[in-house]
């Protein structure tokens, strides 16, 4: 399993679904296929993300 390494929250967009919402950035880790994630909490639910799915406004 990837470890997680915690970071500050930081403010951040995710394109989920094709929309752009907004959310915070809680953590980033390394998937089993190597790809970079993000952690990220909106209105209380916790997702990991593909990095190349997040922006910072």
């Amino acid at each position: 399993m990837p470890v997680a390494t915690p970071t500050r929250p930081e403010s951040v967009h995710v394109r989920i679904g094709g929309r752009w919402i907004a959310g915070e950035a809680l953590s980033r880790r390394t998937a089993a296929t190597g790809a970079p994630e993000i952690l990220i909490s909106h209105h209380g639910h916790l997702v990991w993300v593909d990095q190349d799915q997040v922006r910072t406004p």
